[in-house]
């Protein structure tokens, strides 16, 4: 998983960030994936997948695709710690779960416990 994705995920504990994003934003301005901040994210994900994919790093996937579900996957798992009772206990299966999930993409088999591609 790649920092800027678990960044994105951790956001979710600073209380602000839930109150004004995550938990009142929706409410206020509607689905979050349609707000122009998560389209810029969608494109910067693309280009990422789509380098990744030329560099052999990643399957070859439909690059949009991927980052869509991806950037669905590291939203929802940001609102489900928003929402919990309990943040810190969720933070890391959410993280923990993303990881298993973007781990899918590559084109190798990854090394337990590193998330890095084997050699």
């Amino acid at each position: 998983m790649c920092i800027r994705d678990r960044a994105y995920i951790e956001m979710a504990l600073d209380p602000e960030v839930q109150r004004i994003v995550l938990l009142d934003g929706p409410a206020v301005l509607g689905d979050p994936s349609q707000w122009p901040s998560q389209s810029h994210c969608l494109q910067v994900t693309k280009r990422a997948i789509e380098r990744l994919i030329s560099q052999g790093i990643l399957k070859p996937i439909d690059a949009e695709a991927a980052a869509r579900l991806l950037n669905g996957a590291a939203l929802n798992a940001a609102l489900w710690i928003a929402a919990s009772d309990d943040p810190r206990a969720v933070l890391p299966k959410a993280v923990d779960a993303f990881t298993h999930l973007a781990s899918g993409l590559l084109a190798g088999p990854v090394a337990t416990g590193a998330r890095t591609r084997k050699k």
